[in-house]
């Protein structure tokens, strides 16, 4: 496994598009970022099963 890109809590969101996993390290916590890219049919699909599975 490749090490992870570490950002702080201030990083701005158009720079996690450079890579698809992260640690951002704050004062108490540490996260784990992953960020997938899916295109806009895929991800309205996906809406639209979601909030038919909720009725």
């Amino acid at each position: 496994m490749k090490p992870l890109e570490k950002v702080t809590p201030g990083t701005k969101v158009y720079k996690l598009f450079d890579s698809d996993r992260w640690v951002c390290e704050g004062k108490e916590d540490v996260f784990i970022i992953s960020i997938e890219k899916v295109s806009k049919e895929e991800y309205q699909r996906k809406q639209k099963e979601e909030f038919a599975s909720r009725l």
